[in-house]
């Protein structure tokens, strides 16, 4: 090749290589602008448990098909934040209307039979109250199948197994609290109708509240579990018992 013709060749090939170093490192700072804005929390590790049965809530929504669902619809949606967590990194805030018989559900995909862990098993959860004193119904709910797709219900008050504080507190509520008998409001003809509540066709977790119970009502919920056994049951003489309706 021509002497004359390689030189502008070089210069190029020079020039082009030159300015591609400048765009890499231009970009590099430009992805890395906020970085010196953020700090990254450490996750908490969770402790191995063989004895989880399902997971309804950690660190997500559940994967796989798991939703969430709250009532009515003005009623915010619930969402996970790194505001406040006991285990992980994540906890789920649930705001609901006080005014109003108000709820959320978080669903996980699929059912799960717990009739081999009603004897011994136990819902098990961390919540936090934005005031304290917060009064709630912890709710579990079925596929709705024997019910004509409406899920049935079983229900327990918040103040009959102890208080939500400002801090996290733990509850332990054995499975067989909850009673064998579900229930459905049927809208239709205004009333609650009573079922035998499919324990075979577990489907989720519900946290709801009675209208005017509350004046407002915000809290945080984290590592909601079904595990197959727990600590023994330390209340009411008379249980199983059924809270009322």
């Amino acid at each position: 090749m021509n002497a004359k013709i390689q030189k502008p060749i070089w210069k190029c090939l020079f020039v082009t290589l030159l300015l591609a170093s400048f765009s890499f490192a231009g970009f590099s700072e430009y992805r890395d602008r906020d970085q010196s804005r953020f700090i990254m929390k450490p996750a908490k590790p969770f402790r191995p448990d063989k004895d989880v049965v399902t997971v309804v809530m950690r660190e997500a929504v559940p994967r796989g098909g798991g939703y969430t669902y709250q009532y009515p619809r003005e009623n915010p949606e619930p969402f996970m934040t790194d505001k406040y967590a006991k285990e992980g990194a994540l906890s789920m805030e649930i705001e609901l209307i006080a005014s109003d018989y108000s709820g959320v559900a978080i669903c996980i995909a699929g059912s799960v039979d717990l009739t081999p862990y009603l004897e011994e098993g136990v819902l098990e959860f961390w919540i936090k109250g934005a005031k304290g004193g917060e009064n709630a119904l912890f709710v579990l709910v079925d596929d709705g199948v024997k019910s004509g797709g409406e899920s049935l219900q079983v229900k327990l008050r918040s103040k009959s197994l102890g208080e939500i504080t400002t801090e996290w507190t733990h509850y332990s509520i054995p499975l067989k609290l909850f009673g064998m008998t579900g229930l459905y409001w049927d809208a239709k003809n205004t009333r609650d109708v009573m079922l035998p509540f499919a324990w075979d066709k577990f489907k989720g977790f519900r946290l709801e509240v009675r209208k005017d119970e509350n004046e407002s009502f915000k809290v945080w919920i984290d590592d909601i579990v079904i595990k197959k056994h727990g600590k023994p049951y330390e209340g009411p003489a008379n249980y199983p018992f059924r809270n009322a309706i």
